[in-house]
């Protein structure tokens, strides 16, 4: 005769004991997608911005400069070339003003104009010396502040908020193209929140 075997009804205590092991590593898979995927992709997302603005510290691009103060708005069409701490900005239009240039090496910014045959050089002047038009004040401000994240399929945006006592500069916004890593639009706004420049970024090298 072939042995017969019985099913046994488990106990209410290993009962209970099962159900309290399934609710735990609910909870383990739970707390780990949360707190630990997440905030590694989290990590993975700000290792991969950061590797992006840090090409921005050497570049060469085609801008135009948008500037808002009260109810009009100044156009100015310009070039940049950056290269780490050395910057310079050339305007190309309005043609009263084509040629100008604003150039700061080291610790010294100097203003040309060619048409009026004018330089000046600055040396040491701090507000001067910040200029924030340049992509790479915004890597270094970036670098210097708790930045605000935002990401779509299409765009990457970076918010960050400065201290200083300049009432129309008081926080910055770069949108930044997810595919390309290049920059699109640097917004600049003021202590209330408004928008006083945008920088359109329509040719840039990096």
């Amino acid at each position: 005769m072939s042995p017969k075997f019985e099913l046994k009804r488990a106990s209410p205590k290993f009962a209970k004991f099962a159900i309290f092991v399934l609710i735990c590593i609910t909870i383990f898979f739970i707390f780990y997608y949360i707190f630990i995927d997440l905030g590694n992709n989290k990590i993975n997302q700000v290792e991969r911005i950061d590797d992006i603005l840090e090409k921005y510290k050497r570049y060469e691009a085609g801008a135009v400069i948008n500037i808002y103060s009260n109810k009009t708005e100044n156009i100015y069409k310009v070039e940049q070339i950056v290269d780490e701490d050395y910057s310079k900005l050339i305007i190309k239009e309005p043609s009263n003003i084509s040629g100008m240039t604003i150039e700061k090496k080291n610790n010294t910014l100097k203003i040309t104009n060619s048409l009026l045959n004018v330089e000046k050089c600055y040396n040491n002047q701090t507000d001067l010396m910040n200029n924030f038009l340049f992509l790479n004040v915004f890597v270094k401000e970036y670098e210097e502040t708790m930045p605000e994240i935002e990401q779509s399929d299409e765009e990457i945006k970076v918010k960050i908020k400065l201290e200083n006592n300049n009432t129309y500069v008081k926080s910055k916004e770069l949108i930044i193209d997810r595919l390309t890593g290049k920059p699109k639009k640097l917004i600049i706004k003021d202590n209330t929140n408004q928008d006083k420049i945008c920088i359109i970024y329509n040719d840039i090298s990096i």
